[in-house]
């Protein structure tokens, strides 16, 4: 007489589980998206710097120059 209950009550229980996994898998997968284009933005901004720096040279009176410049942007 309960059987069938009990039955309807496994496959709404699967049913939620495939659902809450589903929902979970899509979290995981939009974090590590996110790491990456937090990555992606952190290597190009890297470059960026990185590429700034080694046109600066060593002379003061370059780098005074250099400052003038800078502050006017």
């Amino acid at each position: 007489m309960f059987g069938w209950i009990k039955r309807a009550a496994m496959w709404v229980a699967g049913l939620a589980a495939l659902l809450f996994a589903a929902w979970m898998a899509g979290k995981r997968d939009q974090r590590q998206q996110s790491a990456i284009d937090t990555a992606k933005s952190y290597a190009k901004t890297r470059k960026e710097l990185d590429d700034v720096e080694s046109n600066i040279s060593d002379d003061p009176a370059v780098l005074r120059e250099w400052l003038r410049e800078r502050g006017k942007q």
